[in-house]
C-alpha cells in the first residue's frame, strides 16, 4: 500500500492507502515510475472546487506536474531503461495510446487529440509513490536539475505552447495577469527575451515573490488599476505583449495593449468579460488562445537543464504527500505560488 492523495468526489480531497500499481494488466510498453516529486497545480484546485472548474473522476489519485524513475518496465517499452529519472508528460494522445490518428494528431495537433487522456487527472497520477505510464511519454532527465527545479516542466511546457507564437522585438514591454505559477513563469520567460515586465495580482504574497524572482513591477490589483501602471510605465503607448494567465480578464488585457499589440490567453474561467471590439480594430491587436503545448516538453527541460530558468526559487519546502492538505490550503489562500509533494519527503 501506498500514500496518495485521491480526488474522491466533489469537493472532497483526502490522502488514503492505495495499492501499489502493477504492470500486470498494463500495455506492453508501459513503465512504473517511482516519483520523486509531484507539483500541485491550479487545476487540481479547480477539480476540488464546488462546483469543479475542472472534472475529474471520482476516485483518480491527482497530481500531473511529475518527474520520476523508472523502477519496471514492459516487454515493448523500448524508449528507456529501468533506473532512468524522467519527466512525463502526462496529456496522452493517439500516439502514446498506441491508436490509429485522429485528424487533429494527424494535423499536427496532438492537444486537441480526440482521444485526450491525462495522468493525474482522468487516471492516477503523481500524488502517490508510484504509477503507470507509456514509454512513449517519457522524457530523460538529468541528474544535475534539481528535484525542486525539475518539478516545474510540465507546467513550463504549458507556458511555452504560447510564448512561441510571441512576436518578440527588443525593449517591447509585457504585462503578465496573474502571479500564480503560470503567471511568474510567463514573466520570467519574458524577462530571459530582454523584456520589461509588469505582473499583476491580488496576493501580496504572490507579488513579492514575483519581485524576488526579477520582474520589473508588480502591481496589486486591489488597490491600483493595471492601466495606470503600464501607461506610466510605457508613457501612455501600452504594453507591446500581454498574458492573461488567470482566464476572463480580456478586456483589461486589451485596455492595457499599446498599438499592434499582441494577446495570449492562457487563463481558462467561466468568467465572459466585456469586450470592446472597436479597441481591437482600431489598435489592430492580435489575440490568441493556447491550450497546454505541442511538443514542448524536450524545450522546457533544456531550459531548466541549461540554468536559463531556475523556479524553484518560488517553491515551498518539499512536503510529504501526507501533510499535503496544508499546501492546498496554502494556494487557495494565495499564500503559496508552487507547493511540491514527495512520497520521499
Amino acid at each position: 500500500m501506498m500514500d496518495a492523495g485521491v480526488f474522491v468526489r466533489q469537493g472532497r480531497f483526502e490522502v488514503l492507502d492505495r495499492p501499489e500499481p502493477q504492470l500486470d494488466g498494463a500495455a506492453s510498453d508501459w513503465v512504473k515510475v517511482e516519483v520523486e516529486a509531484c507539483g500541485i497545480c491550479g487545476t487540481d484546485l479547480q477539480i476540488m472546487k464546488v462546483p469543479p472548474g475542472y472534472v475529474a473522476p471520482d476516485g483518480t489519485i491527482l497530481g500531473h506536474e511529475f518527474i520520476g524513475r523508472v523502477v519496471e518496465k514492459g516487454p515493448d517499452a523500448e524508449e528507456c531503461r529501468v533506473g532512468d529519472r524522467v519527466a512525463v508528460a502526462p496529456n496522452l494522445t493517439c500516439r502514446e495510446q498506441n491508436r490509429p490518428w485522429c485528424e487533429q494528431c494527424r494535423k499536427g495537433r496532438s492537444n486537441h487529440c480526440a482521444r485526450w487522456t491525462t495522468l493525474g487527472i482522468h487516471r492516477d497520477g503523481g500524488f502517490a509513490q508510484y504509477i503507470l505510464a507509456p514509454a512513449k511519454a517519457l522524457f530523460p532527465l538529468t541528474e544535475q536539475v534539481s528535484t525542486a527545479d525539475a518539478v516545474w516542466i510540465e507546467p513550463l511546457s504549458c507556458v511555452l505552447g504560447g510564448f512561441n507564437r510571441f512576436d518578440i522585438e527588443p525593449d517591447a514591454t509585457a504585462v503578465v495577469i496573474g502571479a500564480g505559477p503560470i503567471g511568474i513563469l510567463h514573466g520570467l520567460m519574458l524577462k530571459s527575451a530582454g523584456v520589461r515586465v509588469v505582473i499583476s495580482d491580488l496576493s501580496a504574497y504572490r507579488l513579492a515573490k514575483a519581485d524576488e524572482a526579477g520582474l520589473d513591477v508588480t502591481v496589486d490589483a486591489g488597490s491600483q488599476r493595471l492601466q495606470d501602471a503600464v501607461n506610466e510605465m510605457t508613457e501612455g503607448g501600452g504594453a507591446d505583449l500581454i498574458v492573461d494567465a488567470v482566464g476572463g480578464q480580456l478586456g483589461t488585457a486589451i485596455e492595457c495593449a499599446g498599438m499592434m499589440g499582441q494577446i495570449c490567453c492562457f487563463g481558462h474561467n467561466l468568467i465572459r468579460p466585456e469586450v470592446n471590439q472597436f479597441e481591437i480594430s482600431a489598435r489592430e491587436l492580435t489575440i490568441f488562445g493556447t491550450y497546454v503545448g505541442v511538443n514542448t516538453f524536450p524545450q522546457a527541460i533544456e531550459l531548466l537543464e541549461s540554468g536559463t530558468l531556475t523556479p524553484s526559487t518560488l517553491n515551498h519546502p518539499i512536503m510529504s504527500i501526507r501533510d499535503m492538505q496544508a499546501g492546498i490550503d496554502a494556494c487557495v489562500r494565495g499564500e503559496a505560488v508552487k507547493v511540491v509533494v514527495s512520497a520521499l519527503a
